[in-house]
């Protein structure tokens, strides 16, 4: 579990000068095999959030623990940590470290000493987690944004996290790419128990995460399932987000009679069958 309690984070710490908190007082739960969509205008602090979960960044005040170690620790918990949390970023480029795919996949796991036949053990694996093997002798250079992506989450996947960290790994990538990534993060949640937190500025992503975290000004403002967040979607919009476009027309269906309908519309199929109810 990682719990966060009462952490405020400031920049200025860091020599920022003058710049507000970018998170102020925020207290979490998530439990392992959770997975959880974070949502929030640019300058909301999700990213910040995610930063100090990995222990990239450290609390200016209050702690988070990893299962029950302070991510401010300076001795062999903080490799722990560093072990259990996993972090994939927007950009791949800005953690790729080898030349070739099964080289960067192997770089995280010779890194922790591991006996050779344990290193290709998890090479193997991630690779056919993320349909790589045809590529682990390409060049990182001679790949698309796309498949960088998928090199990246498999280095993550081979030091075999317990928390995967996505911090707006799809922005950069295709929809059909960005999709075949969230099943399998999806997946990763449903057969090995891995928790996954996905940072994302698109609302489509959100609907098949199990609890949505919306971030405004440094602070939580709603925590719940997708049903319970969207059905907020005037408060959504007050914070500068909206909800998914098949939701918006789900409520205008509602509005104009068709009370049939949830009350909160997540998916086209979901409308659908509702539409089709009717015949």
């Amino acid at each position: 579990m990682i719990t966060v309690n009462n952490v405020t984070f400031n920049y200025s710490a860091l020599g920022d000068e003058d710049t507000p908190p970018a998170l102020k007082n925020v207290s979490l739960q998530i439990g392992e095999g959770e997975t959880i969509a974070i949502i929030g205008h640019n300058g909301s602090g999700k990213s910040t959030l995610v930063k100090l979960l990995a222990a990239i960044l450290h609390p200016t005040q209050g702690e988070i623990l990893v299962d029950d170690m302070p991510t401010t620790a300076n001795d062999e918990r903080l490799w722990a940590i560093r072990q259990r949390v996993g972090i994939v970023f927007q950009n791949p480029d800005d953690q790729l470290v080898a030349n070739t795919v099964i080289d960067d996949i192997a770089f995280g796991p010779e890194n922790l000493g591991l006996p050779r036949h344990e290193i290709n053990e998890r090479i193997n694996e991630a690779m056919a987690l993320l349909d790589l093997e045809s590529y682990a002798s390409m060049a990182i250079s001679e790949l698309s944004v796309g498949q960088k992506q998928r090199v990246a989450i498999a280095g993550v996947l081979a030091m075999r996290p317990r928390y995967l960290l996505l911090d707006e790994p799809t922005t950069m990538i295709s929809g059909q790419t960005a999709r075949h990534l969230l099943a399998t993060a999806h997946r990763l949640a449903r057969e090995q128990g891995i928790t996954v937190i996905h940072i994302t500025h698109f609302m489509h992503e959100v609907i098949d995460f199990q609890r949505v975290i919306v971030m405004d000004a440094g602070q939580v403002i709603m925590d719940g399932t997708p049903v319970e967040v969207f059905a907020r979607a005037d408060q959504l919009q007050a914070v500068g987000l909206a909800v998914p476009m098949v939701t918006r027309l789900g409520q205008r269906l509602r509005q104009r009679g068709w009370s049939h309908l949830p009350d909160v519309v997540l998916s086209a199929e979901q409308l659908k069958v509702g539409l089709c109810s009717l015949s």
